[in-house]
């Protein structure tokens, strides 16, 4: 069973609809998870509103930093994935990915033998490692010494949308405190590396619509999560001293503050 999840970011009331009524399939999700970090109220009213009208199906949750601040992508995740129990695959959306509309069961049904296959299963893509990145994995308590230098490329699951198996991302505390809202896919695909699991690509399920998938061509009406159609830069990661996510010495960033916000949460069901 699937536990859906997804962050919503500001005043993009269309993305939030996009992404939640192509939600259609319920024989799958445990249940779905809806964070609204510094969200405009149009985007709030929508989602609450969606809420209500779905939750017959299963169990909304809507979390909501108290003061309406933007606390980042990755500590919101991350108290998304703690409580209450989530289910034994997460399946994450970003606000500008989608499920196309001829996504039907059988495709929830791949996703679901690839899921039981793999640590994780996403669009697959790799990136090389920038500055002292390296330098500061070699410090996580997660690193097993499997080789890593300057050079190194990070082969990942991007993070538009990705399933990953909840018990993994438990035993090494994922998301890491040390990362704010970029660069946690591609970390999260070294971690992965480092402790001997696998990526799988759900190939025939997905679109990437990055700039170098791009290149290669969009498939439209057919059954598949189009990914990163925002067209979103960035995402560096854990030892970019400019992005502050952690030091060297692999020490949490001081400047990243997990204690200082306080979450409203909204459960919806029959």
């Amino acid at each position: 069973m699937f536990s859906v999840c997804t962050v919503l970011y500001g005043d993009y009331p269309h993305l939030a609809e996009k992404l939640l009524r192509s939600l259609r399939d319920t024989v799958h999700t445990k249940d779905i998870r809806i964070g609204l970090n510094s969200v405009s109220n149009e985007t709030r009213k929508y989602v609450h509103g969606w809420a209500v009208s779905n939750m017959a199906a299963q169990p909304i949750f809507v979390f909501e930093e108290e003061n309406e601040k933007n606390i980042g992508k990755y500590p919101l995740m991350r108290q998304m994935f703690q409580f209450p129990e989530i289910g034994t695959k997460i399946m994450w959306f970003d606000d500008d990915s989608y499920l196309d509309h001829t996504v039907s069961e059988s495709w929830w049904d791949g996703a679901l033998k690839l899921a039981n296959q793999h640590t994780q299963v996403g669009a697959i893509h790799s990136i090389r490692q920038r500055g002292k990145q390296f330098e500061a994995i070699k410090h996580q308590p997660w690193y097993a010494n499997k080789p890593l230098n300057h050079t190194h490329r990070f082969k990942f699951a991007t993070g538009g949308w990705w399933i990953a198996d909840k018990q993994f991302l438990q035993a090494w505390d994922y998301p890491f405190l040390a990362i704010h809202h970029n660069g946690g896919d591609s970390i999260l695909g070294e971690l992965i590396r480092q402790r001997g699991g696998s990526l799988g690509s759900y190939f025939d399920g997905q679109q990437c619509h990055c700039e170098s998938c791009k290149k290669r061509g969009i498939r439209y009406g057919q059954p598949v999560v189009h990914i990163n159609v925002g067209g979103r830069a960035g995402r560096r990661g854990i030892g970019i001293k400019n992005e502050k996510y952690v030091w060297n010495d692999g020490n949490p960033n001081p400047s990243i503050d997990h204690q200082n916000f306080k979450l409203k949460v909204f459960k919806y069901e029959v």
